[in-house]
């Protein structure tokens, strides 16, 4: 109880020397800019490759010389061939730009010639079969993408025409089967369970994903931060000066505050650049294409979503960095981090890749067990609000979990981090550790 009540106010002081400490070197400042930069760019990616290909369609020319062929043939070509893109209004780019022409072959080839099509396709029909057949003019390579996709795309329409022969669309082949769900158990208010359809499933898969790999380039980045200023003070003897004026419960909650804290203001800023980029991103394509088009959705990203990411975040973020915080107590060398650190860093990374292979199989019971584990909280539970797999005392249980697992962190770190100053130039093991834990005040 007397660590709490003396708690105040070096703490405080230790936590701005090291947050001033930290934010004003160029470093930091230059490092935050160009990762503001990188962020903010990235999310005008696809606007970019939408420019940079927007006049780049693989213009193609067909020209039939098949009797009878299927109405729709146009709408089949066009839709296998340039996907979504094809719809009427779609502002996505193509990738062929078709042209149907009439009259004879031999004009079509001199146009073919002359530069004005990349390809020039003639369609027959074989007297044998009945099939359209398909001639590929071309100098591109039989072989290449283009030439493949052009394969496949006749293929369709090959399926089509034997379709209307045979008196079927093929629009009303591939129209989808007539599908509902009734729930067994109703919600309580009596009406009809919700159920996400693929769409939603999709895009929550993409956000839990994202937010999962938000905390763990935290942890990994700014858990280090601390860790390396605790070896940074133990190797200059700075920490036996400190010890004296404050007990290393104080000198520890000061550390891992400051350093979190610089630590979290970097991440705002990269985070906030991400959000002004997805904000503009629908003027911007504007003002660049010509298009009518919003920015990208952010469709899974829902308030109780995006609460529990920055409650999962802070709380996952604390736990760690006393970790990190005691392990760099370890060693006199920032050299020695990484292999001080090491363990730490293969649990880390076990939470990390369980919660991404956790994704797909949300409802299992070793995922709701581990959710509940607080060293795999903040990614497994994360991914399960996202999904939509939670209830609220069951997230109010996780928070409580990692709460009381960061406070015997802390004590646990507080005695290994005034341990950590006696181990100078030894060979740290976990016998040294606990022995001179014991002893520790």
């Amino acid at each position: 109880m007397s660590n709490w009540r003396s708690l105040l106010p070096n703490a405080w002081y230790i936590a701005m020397r090291e947050y001033r400490s930290r934010i004003g070197s160029k470093s930091f400042l230059i490092g935050t800019i160009l990762l503001a930069i990188i962020v903010f760019a990235a999310t005008q990616g696809p606007i970019l490759i939408d420019y940079v290909s927007g006049s780049s369609g693989t213009k193609v020319a067909i020209i039939s010389e098949a009797p009878n062929m299927p109405r729709d043939a146009a709408i089949v070509l066009d839709s296998a061939l340039n996907g979504s893109a094809a719809q009427a209004g779609s502002t996505v780019h193509r990738q062929f730009e078709l042209t149907w022409l009439s009259g004879e072959v031999a004009a079509a080839q001199q146009r073919l010639q002359a530069g004005d099509f990349s390809a020039l396709v003639v369609v027959t029909r074989d007297a044998t079969t009945g099939d359209l057949a398909f001639t590929a003019r071309t100098d591109m390579p039989a072989d290449g993408r283009a030439t493949q996709l052009l394969e496949n795309g006749v293929a369709y329409l090959t399926i089509d025409d034997r379709l209307a022969r045979a008196g079927v669309s093929l629009s009303a082949v591939q129209a989808p089967a007539k599908w509902s769900v009734v729930p067994v158990n109703p919600s309580k208010d009596g009406a009809p369970a919700k159920v996400n359809n693929l769409s939603s499933q999709i895009s929550s898969t993409l956000v839990s994903t994202a937010l999962i790999v938000l905390i763990f380039m935290a942890i990994i980045t700014y858990g280090t931060w601390v860790a390396m200023s605790v070896a940074e003070e133990k190797g200059s003897r700075v920490m036996e000066l400190m010890l004296n004026a404050a007990t290393p419960f104080q000198m520890l909650t000061g550390k891992v505050i400051g350093n979190g804290a610089a630590g979290l203001t970097q991440y705002g800023v990269v985070i906030l650049a991400a959000v002004a980029g997805l904000v503009v991103q629908g003027p911007i394509r504007q003002i660049a294409l010509g298009a009518n088009a919003a920015g990208a959705p952010l469709g899974g990203l829902s308030p109780a979503v995006f609460g529990a990411f920055l409650v999962l975040f802070l709380l996952g973020f604390l736990f760690y960095a006393l970790l990190y915080a005691a392990l760099g107590s370890l060693v006199s060398r920032q050299e020695d981090i990484q292999s001080a650190t090491s363990p730490l860093m293969m649990l880390i990374m076990a939470g990390y890749l369980m919660s991404i292979f956790a994704i797909q199989m949300i409802n299992d019971t070793w995922v709701v067990v581990l959710s509940f584990v607080p060293f795999f909280s903040p990614y497994l539970m994360l991914a399960r609000v996202a999904g939509g797999h939670v209830e609220l005392w069951e997230f109010m249980l996780s928070a409580a979990l990692m709460l009381a697992a960061s406070a015997a962190a802390l004590f646990a770190a507080a005695r290994i981090y005034s341990a950590g100053v006696l181990l100078y130039g030894q060979r740290v093991g976990l016998r040294q550790v606990f022995k001179a834990a014991r002893v520790s005040r």
